[in-house]
């Protein structure tokens, strides 16, 4: 009886360890893990520099629902590239499947900035076909950052990226447009490691001799295995605004290469503009005039008098349809007269209209016009109040008008 009894004992604690067992968790947190690693330089990264930050999640049992929580990162912006990549590795030796987020993070200020934890809310089934509701967590990321002050030069637009490159592409040559018209300017700065957002705006071209008309700006950013690349497409219109050639500047871009840890500069070359068989000679100087009262201006002015006079009387005489001479007094052309009135009017397309009819009828003639210094100055106030942004200053008109009526006139000789 006593061995019936002692049997009894172990059978009921057998049923009692059973359903001890039976009630504890089939779960246990530390089948989930997430993680947070960055690419990070050797040494601390600078305010605004990218860094390429991958998170990592895995749940070794069967996941019924998961979603991933990022946390607010207010001291830094962040973009998320490409979609959520699933991928097979070991976690504490057993098989896991792996799922891998890359998001560009670019810290805001200096100091020690810290990413907080990103969660997993996971829904799980248990053996039991039972649904577990569970959050895994990873673990908060520090960052030190230092600031760029004194890194490049204070007035340049603080540029980090792998590398910069620039094209400059002129759809009319830049020493060839043809008399009248512009030529279209296309530069395109591509910078790899950085977003469209972080490249600078256009550049605002500015020379003696031409009127620049800024066009539209073109930015994306292309998504690359290597990681993002920005690109910016600055658009203009060139016009001279003289026979005689221009020189537009270079258009310098100052950049920190992220992988040698120091500046660089990318730019693109100066550029001559230039209508179609321009000249390259400036206006002579004026020569070193005598005094009134020496001999030679009475004698040459005694001559210049006395052939005048002859003309006078040659031209009275002669019959002027039937001379050579006739053609120094041609009627006036209607385009002069277009000119004046457009300018009396003060309407000053009609005035540009009424120029560009004139130069079409001799460009010979127009050219040695044109840079006059009165003439060429007047024109360029007239193009930039008709192209130039934000012009607020009209044109005198009239002063213009006569004046270009005079050279005209002069230059019939």
């Amino acid at each position: 009886m006593t061995a019936r009894l002692l049997c009894l004992v172990v059978a009921v604690l057998l049923a009692c360890r059973g359903a001890s067992l039976h009630a504890e968790p089939t779960v246990a947190p530390s089948i989930g893990h997430v993680e947070v690693k960055a690419e990070l330089p050797k040494e601390p990264p600078y305010v605004g520099e990218p860094i390429l930050l991958r998170v990592r999640w895995s749940v070794r049992a069967n996941v019924m629902l998961d979603r991933l929580i990022q946390p607010a990162m207010t001291n830094f912006d962040w973009q998320q590239f490409g979609l959520d990549a699933s991928t097979n590795g070991l976690v504490d030796a057993f098989p896991t499947p792996m799922v891998e987020r890359v998001l560009m993070v670019t810290p805001l200020k200096a100091g020690s900035l810290t990413i907080p934890p990103f969660v997993l809310h996971a829904t799980i089934v248990t053996s039991h076909n039972e649904r577990v509701v569970m959050d895994f967590a990873s673990s908060p990321f520090v960052i030190e950052v230092r600031s760029h002050e004194g890194v490049g030069n204070a007035d340049d637009r603080w540029l980090p990226a792998k590398s910069v490159k620039i094209a400059d592409a002129w759809e009319t040559a830049p020493g060839e447009i043809p008399f009248g018209e512009t030529a279209r300017r296309t530069v395109t700065i591509e910078a790899a490691g950085t977003t469209a957002d972080r490249l600078p705006p256009p550049p605002d071209i500015r020379a003696p001799g031409v009127i620049v008309f800024p066009g539209p700006v073109d930015r994306e950013t292309i998504v690359t295995d290597e990681g993002p690349i920005a690109r910016a497409v600055y658009h203009w219109n060139v016009r001279p605004v003289s026979a005689t050639r221009a020189a537009i500047p270079a258009i310098p871009i100052a950049w920190f290469d992220i992988a040698a840890r120091k500046m660089r500069d990318a730019s693109t070359p100066e550029r001559e503009v230039a209508f179609l068989h321009a000249t390259h000679k400036a206006r002579p100087p004026l020569a070193e005039t005598p005094g009134m009262l020496s001999a030679w201006p009475l004698a040459a002015g005694a001559a210049s008098f006395a052939w005048t006079a002859a003309l006078a009387h040659l031209i009275a005489s002669s019959n002027s349809r039937r001379s050579g001479w006739g053609r120094l007094f041609k009627p006036t052309p209607t385009a002069i007269q277009d000119l004046k009135s457009a300018a009396r009017r003060n309407d000053v397309r009609a005035f540009r209209r009424a120029v560009d009819n004139l130069s079409r009828l001799d460009r010979d003639r127009w050219r040695r016009i044109s840079v006059d210094s009165g003439v060429e100055s007047g024109l360029s106030f007239v193009d930039a109040s008709l192209f130039a942004a934000n012009a607020t200053i009209a044109p005198a008109l009239a002063p213009l008008a006569r004046a270009i009526a005079t050279a005209w006139r002069r230059s019939a000789a």
